[in-house]
Order: C-alpha cells, then sequence, then structure tokens
C-alpha cells in the first residue's frame, strides 16, 4: 500500500542540519529537531533510537545526542546535536533515527486509523578533496540522491532513488522549502515515484530543503510500547496498528 501524498497536519518532520562541506580535520556540530520546521514553537526533542555517522571509511560510529533549549532564530525550543569530527578526506553521513511507535491521527481530530511509525532523517557532508561515496546509508528506507547533494545549485534538477529493505519502491515524496508550510503550501512539491523508485525535482531556490520519502505496508498488528507519549499511551501499553509507515528526510543546502 503506498502513501498518497500530501502529510496530514498533525505529521511532525524529523530533520538533521550540518555542513555540507567541511575541512578535514576540523569539528562540527550536528542538530537533529523534530515539528514543523515553520513554526519553532511546534518543536520539541522526541525520543530517540540512535543517531550516527558514517564515514568515507566505511565505518559507523554510534553519537551521543545532548539536548539544548535555546537556538539563535528559534529561540526556546527543544533540539538534540553532537559535535562531530572530520578526520578523513571523503563524504559522511550524520543519520538520525527516531524511536518506533504506533500513531493515529484521529488524536487530533482527523480519520482515525493508527499506524506503526518508523521515522529517518540524514544529511551527507563532503570533507576535504576525497572522493564522492556511496549515499547509500543503509536506512529501511533510501534516499539515494544520483548526483551530490552538497553540489546541487538553484535551478538544477536532483534525481533521487528510493528504496525499502535495499529495493526499489512506488512511494510518495515532497520536497519543501524550510520557511514553507510542509503540509499547506502550494509551491510544495511532491508525487510518487515511477515504478523503479525514482522521481526528480527542481529546488528554485537557495538554502535549506528536505526531500521526504513515505511508504506504507499494510501489516497490521500489537506494538508494545518502549517509552510513554503524553496523555496517548505510556510505557508497556500495548497497541494495536493496522499498518506500518517508514519516512525519511534528507537535508539538503541548495547553492
Amino acid at each position: 500500500m503506498i502513501d498518497t501524498w500530501g502529510f496530514e497536519v498533525s505529521d511532525h518532520l524529523l530533520w538533521v542540519e550540518v555542513r555540507d562541506s567541511v575541512l578535514v580535520g576540523t569539528r562540527h556540530r550536528a542538530y537533529s529537531f523534530f515539528g514543523h520546521p515553520s513554526l519553532a514553537s511546534s518543536l520539541y526533542a522526541p525520543q530517540m533510537d540512535v543517531a550516527y555517522l558514517l564515514t568515507p571509511l566505511k565505518e559507523k560510529i554510534v553519537l551521543e545526542l545532548q539536548k539544548g533549549d535555546w537556538l539563535p532564530g528559534y529561540g526556546n525550543i527543544e533540539y538534540l546535536f553532537s559535535d562531530i569530527d572530520f578526520s578523513s578526506p571523503g563524504d559522511y553521513a550524520f543519520v538520525v533515527a527516531r524511536s518506533p511507535g504506533v500513531y493515529d491521527l484521529g488524536w487530533h481530530g482527523g480519520k482515525s486509523d493508527p499506524f506503526l511509525s518508523y521515522n529517518f532523517a540524514k544529511a551527507i557532508i563532503h570533507a576535504g578533496d576525497g572522493p564522492k561515496c556511496d549515499w547509500n546509508t543503509g536506512l529501511p528506507l533510501e534516499l539515494i540522491p544520483e548526483q551530490a547533494p552538497y553540489n546541487i545549485k538553484s535551478g538544477e534538477p536532483l534525481a533521487i532513488n528510493v528504496k525499502h529493505q535495499g529495493k526499489s519502491v512506488k512511494a510518495s515524496y515532497t520536497a519543501s522549502y524550510w520557511t514553507w508550510d510542509e503540509h499547506g503550501d502550494p509551491r510544495v512539491l511532491g508525487g510518487v515515484t515511477d515504478d523503479n523508485g525514482r522521481f526528480a525535482v527542481r529546488l528554485d531556490r537557495g538554502g535549506l530543503w528536505f526531500i521526504t520519502a513515505a511508504y506504507s505496508l499494510a501489516d497490521g498488528g500489537e506494538w508494545r510500547a518502549t517509552h510513554s507519549l503524553g496523555h496517548f499511551f505510556k510505557e508497556g501499553e500495548v497497541l494495536k496498528y493496522n499498518s506500518t509507515r517508514y519516512k525519511t528526510t534528507l537535508s539538503i543546502w541548495v547553492k
């Protein structure tokens, strides 16, 4: 089962921000956010499963995320961050995974249809004069650019392949500029990939863009909560769901 493109108003975005081009031997702070990018008051730090760095040498370095509570331009918000050392030339990937959980749009006034959600975000960073690397980070739902995402210029087309568990799938996608309301702005690009999991978008302005893919499977079941979420469920509670949804966001700085 494929999601129709266009996400519900209550559907928050998980994304990361980090410099996309760095010098070898330098340290930079990488950020993780959750909420609506265009609405600072919606941002908070969710329960996270893991954050890691993939190096040009194919090493996977698990990162410890720290919580912050204030940022210039955002004000008093919750976010997560980690300081990363770039010691080798080549391409790195900063990846985060939110803890899975059952969610129901009926909790926010929508049509009730509980689903088990897996939510991921990543960014590609190029260090020094190293070679370009494989931008497949091994996530269950993967967005793989066909050209270096850190070299994209305003107005250029960007082609991306979507894969689930290593196989190309037909999935929904959106491309949104960071200041836009990703659920209501008519400028948000969106659609469905072709049968080979490929789509292309033209990013028409410089700055931060979020490229998101979503893919659903009609495989209902039960999930025992590994954490609490407000008044919606408590740790240890068993919740039923009708489908499983995977969602991954790729952050790109357009020149």
